[in-house]
């Protein structure tokens, strides 16, 4: 009996190790497959885009039918930066929002870095910062985490390129932070785009000067890389800046070393702008024919780029040498030209932003797509279960057997055991029902609560909704009685609807997620925690050149929830920040007071009431109040943190002064390691 049994197992074992070697073959061969296709699509010129787009989807049919998540994104991210490389950004950014929501899913953070940073720079290129930056910032404190200096060094020139027009100051405060990374790893060509980005941003406030200082700068990194394509750009931009200054003749010098090298790098679009350059500033030089003789070769140059912004700059240029030299006719048949191009780029720039719009439909449908192949995968892992749990089956039914035998013998045994498990089992069930009683009257609080918060919810959605369907229906039905002004009103409009709508909905998924999750303790450093969001928080106190002090003890060391406290410490100084003047104050303060820790967020702004103050944590009573600059919210993150502090044990209290500024006091138990090995309190018993 023991070696038939001994045989069937080795039987079940061996079909277990044969199934395994399949799948492994069927991997290898499948993931071949796929690289194959990538890189022949990956070596293709732009001009054969189509052909490549087909490769590409062949790749991910094979990943996706074969339910490969990170082969589906690996294929994805490689046709992003297929077009990136070549200049298609909108492209690009549809197949990184593709990619992107199955990273996140996979939790890959080396791979989600990298497709931050590569959407940052692909939105930036299309004009959409506001897009760009939020992207940087999640790359940067992705590669932060990692530890990769010189991908931070390149979020910081993107930010600064953001920053460039809008606030110089800003600009050159991330770009400053480029140089000491660039130079430690002696990374010349990126010291040489740090310096162009200081040079831009001192050059668009008019400081010509100053800005050919960095732009020389430049030029000595760039020579140590021989990147002639660089070398051009600093040539170029320096005889802009000459141009600028009305010092023509050493304008065209340096344009004509861009112009040297520009023809050895095969770039038309680049050669086009130069020959522009040249003709702007033979033009002011009065050698009108010179002019016209490189404004010309610009603008045939433009009819194979299609670089609509060079080929009206160059036909306003051609109408104005014209007309300087008395031909009226000429000067007036490139105005025209001039005119009907700029109307077209105007369709050009709405084309562009459907294709934006068009690009954030594509996530939307990635995601869905993500979610339809996590659904595959799961029905998969079923099917496979199923054959796994018959043959783990029939081993437990060959093992029961012997099990059987061996229980037989202790029958007796089990059956006085049964009997006194049988009392303890009457006793725990009397015990259990009294605590269910006890849950049921803590989940009826909840539920009532939950449905105060889901009228407030609806009250707040309200509003925005209506806004974004009644201002999209206005530009809907527009025929064309509203000009670019009210449009753009319209569209801010809608914007600021859409981004409160997403703020009540953050605020209510942070609330969901704390009544499903369970309190996960673990060491935390209380100075390091609010370090970090203050650090995130830095941007939204630099718009109100708000000062945010860390006055927590760093020796402070305990046993809590990280996520929680987090959440509680950003609700709080957030919220300070809103309703603190232009250059206030936000200080966070802790004090170790008869075993607990008291942390208190104090901020010199307009304060509160009494009324106010009263029913200020009330779910039923919620009235959100405007910031110090008309900031937007819902209420419902004081409501947050004090569930959170409650979770975590503490209590939570608010002193205010209209006009000097409020306190918010929070205190938690102080827990060491030994707290460690107490035991976890039941819902019932906090209740």
């Amino acid at each position: 009996m023991k070696n038939v049994f001994l045989c069937i197992l080795s039987i079940l074992f061996m079909q277990f190790v044969l199934g395994q070697k399949a799948e492994t073959d069927t991997y290898v061969v499948d993931t071949l497959q796929i690289d194959t296709y990538l890189k022949k699509a990956s070596s293709l010129p732009i001009e054969q885009k189509a052909e490549a787009v087909k490769l590409f989807n062949k790749a991910s049919f094979i990943a996706i039918d074969r339910k490969l998540e990170e082969q589906v994104a690996k294929v994805y991210f490689k046709g992003g930066m297929f077009f990136y490389e070549r200049y298609d950004n909108f492209e690009a950014i549809k197949y990184f929002n593709k990619a992107l929501p199955i990273y996140e899913n996979l939790q890959m953070p080396k791979a989600l870095s990298e497709i931050n940073f590569y959407l940052g720079e692909s939105y930036l290129s299309v004009g959409s910062d506001d897009v760009a930056f939020k992207y940087y910032i999640r790359a940067l404190r992705l590669f932060e985490d990692s530890g990769n200096k010189l991908r931070m060094a390149d979020c910081y020139n993107g930010i600064g390129t953001i920053y460039g027009n809008k606030n110089p100051r800003v600009a050159i405060k991330y770009i400053k932070k480029t140089f000491p990374i660039f130079m430690e790893a002696k990374n010349y060509n990126g010291i040489a785009i740090s310096y162009i980005n200081m040079a831009n941003t001192i050059a668009n406030q008019g400081k010509f000067e100053q800005a050919i200082v960095f732009y020389s700068k430049s030029l000595t990194a760039v020579k140590k890389t021989n990147n002639r394509y660089n070398l051009a750009i600093n040539y170029n931009n320096i005889g802009d800046c000459y141009n600028n200054l009305k010092q023509y003749n050493k304008a065209i010098s340096y344009f004509n070393h861009s112009l040297a090298l520009a023809k050895g790098l095969k770039s038309d679009d680049f050669n086009s702008l130069i020959k522009y350059n040249i003709a702007e500033a033979k033009l002011n030089l009065g050698l009108y024919d010179e002019a016209i003789d490189y404004v010309s070769s610009s603008l045939e140059l433009t009819k194979t780029t299609h670089n609509i912004e060079i080929e009206t700059s160059s036909l306003l240029l051609a109408s104005k040498a014209y007309e300087k030299m008395g031909k009226q006719s000429l000067a007036l048949q490139f105005k025209n030209d001039y005119i009907d191009i700029k109307q077209r780029t105007l369709k050009d720039t709405e084309k562009k932003k459907i294709q934006l719009f068009q690009s954030v439909l594509e996530l939307e449908k990635s995601q869905f797509q993500v979610s339809e192949l996590e659904v595959k995968n799961e029905n998969n892992q079923l099917k496979l279960q199923s054959k796994r749990d018959i043959t783990y089956f029939l081993v437990f039914l060959l093992l029961a057997l012997v099990v059987f035998v061996v229980v037989l013998k202790f029958q007796q045994k089990a059956k006085r055991e049964f009997n006194r498990q049988l009392i303890l089992k009457s006793k725990e069930i009397s015990e259990m029902k009294d605590r269910i009683q006890i849950q049921n009257d803590y989940l009826s609080d909840l539920n009532t609560t939950k449905n105060k918060l889901f009228k407030i919810i609806a009250h707040d959605l309200k509003n925005p909704l209506s806004s974004i369907e009644g201002f999209t229906d206005l530009m809907i039905h527009d025929d064309g009685d509203y000009d670019e002004e009210e449009s753009k009103m319209y569209l801010k409009v809608i914007q600021e609807s859409a981004t409160k709508a997403s703020v009540i909905l953050n605020d209510v998924l942070q609330w969901a997620v704390n009544q499903e999750n369970p309190v996960k303790n673990k060491k935390v450093d209380l100075f390091k925690v609010v370090t970090e969001e203050l650090k995130l928080l830095e941007i939204q106190a630099l718009q109100k050149e708000i000062i945010l002090e860390n006055k927590i003890d760093p020796s402070l060391k305990f046993i809590t929830d990280k996520n929680k406290l987090a959440t509680i410490i950003r609700n709080l100084i957030s919220n300070a920040i809103k309703f603190t003047p232009e250059k206030g104050t936000v200080t966070a303060i802790s004090e170790l007071i008869d075993k607990k820790i008291c942390i208190t967020i104090r901020d010199t702004g307009i304060g509160m009431a009494p009324n106010i103050l009263e029913k200020i944590f009330v779910v039923d009573y919620r009235k959100s109040r405007p910031g110090t600059n008309s900031e937007g919210g819902t209420g419902l993150g004081l409501i947050l943190c004090k569930d959170f502090v409650e979770k975590l044990g503490g209590t939570i209290t608010v002193n205010s002064e209209v006009g000097v500024g409020s306190s918010f006091s929070f205190t938690l138990p102080y827990c060491t390691e030994e707290c460690m090995d107490q035991p976890e309190i039941a819902v019932e018993e906090l209740v």
